[in-house]
């Protein structure tokens, strides 16, 4: 047991997002001025830009870019430009006749469309990725991040009085990056990713895990470039990075999956539920739902073999017959009396999107 509890200790990974506070500013107060995140393309038969010109992207992303809002791509979470998720400020209000709203409209920082001037496309924004390099460079402040986001982001999971954009990506990459494997930085330019290896090699030397089954270890040359040890597993590498490390949702679960159960394997006996427990054993894609789930369930059961002829699901509530699974089950794979969701059955449940 004493081995689990250390294993865990290193799973939990580093605190919490560091609050951001009122950090955003904008120079200009009259507000004028890859499809997948990994070829420098931020819309469909945009030219792709050269890597010196997505580093100098990323670079100028981080204090702000002035751009029109109809060249920003919308995904359920906020937004993204040229493959990177931005944060939106400094949009005029011409039809707020009131100089101090039209000022104070100007100052929020928004995180997606939540009213319909961040929907009107021919508007001009200010884009950016670091609340704290905006508000170093710019000297009109002090802005702030709006109160409706921070909300909707609360609803997903979120602590809006302790919020930070890079966390918030890493917990919403499956919307910002889908099914593409990249890393996203702010500040750095977006790299793609290769899947985990299909053999595995030695332990992870951060976690210890060191299952026989394949897909839990990032590719080597992936963590060479992310100066992560060699060997390191998919979850542990999520947790070292500041920014976003995202596989998709399939090949995450896969390596959460292997190394759980090796972990388990090695323990005296098993792990007690908590929900301090699941978030350490599931990507970091799973955290705001596991955080608005625990508002309402006790802790469930990670990875559970509810049937025999079904995959385990995700998560599960033995006692109330309740789970949530990977993929929807057929008739062959039926739980009995089992009632399962998938994990975007249950989020719609829960009305689990940004207003």
């Amino acid at each position: 047991m004493a081995l689990w509890k250390q294993a865990l200790a290193k799973l939990r990974g580093p605190a919490a997002a560091k609050s951001s506070g009122e950090t955003a500013a904008i120079a200009n107060s009259d507000g004028t001025g890859s499809p997948e995140g990994t070829d420098g393309a931020g819309v469909a038969g945009e030219t792709p830009i050269p890597e010196d010109g997505q580093v100098a992207l990323a670079q100028e992303l981080r204090v702000g870019i002035e751009v029109s809002i109809g060249d920003l791509e919308p995904h359920p979470a906020g937004w993204r430009y040229r493959g990177h998720p931005v944060m939106v400020f400094g949009v005029d209000g011409p039809e707020l006749t009131d100089r101090d709203k039209r000022r104070e409209f100007f100052s929020l920082v928004h995180l997606h469309p939540c009213c319909a001037a961040l929907r009107s496309d021919g508007r001009s924004a200010w884009v950016g990725t670091d609340l704290a390099a905006i508000d170093s460079s710019h000297g009109a402040g002090p802005f702030k991040l709006c109160r409706a986001c921070l909300e909707a982001a609360g609803g997903r999971g979120a602590d809006p009085d302790v919020f930070d954009f890079s966390t918030h990506v890493s917990s919403q990459g499956d919307s910002y990056f889908a099914e593409s494997a990249c890393f996203w930085q702010s500040g750095h330019k977006v790299r793609p990713l290769q899947a985990p290896p299909a053999a595995a090699t030695g332990e992870c030397p951060d976690c210890g895990c060191g299952s026989a089954a394949p897909g839990w270890q990032l590719d080597a040359e992936d963590a060479r470039h992310l100066e992560l040890p060699e060997g390191i597993c998919v979850l542990c590498a999520e947790r070292r990075g500041e920014g976003c490390l995202h596989l998709g949702g399939q090949l995450a679960l896969e390596a959460a999956s292997a190394r759980y159960r090796d972990l388990v394997d090695r323990a005296a006996k098993a792990p007690v539920s908590s929900w301090k427990l699941v978030e350490a054993v599931l990507p970091l894609g799973w955290r705001p739902l596991l955080r608005s789930l625990q508002r309402q369930l006790p802790p469930p059961e990670p990875f559970y073999q509810y049937a025999e002829s079904a995959p385990p699901a995700i998560l599960a509530w033995p006692s109330l017959r309740r789970g949530i699974v990977a993929k929807p089950q057929g008739a062959d794979a039926s739980g009995g009396d089992w009632r399962l969701w998938t994990r975007s059955q249950i989020e719609a449940e829960l009305g689990f999107r940004p207003r």
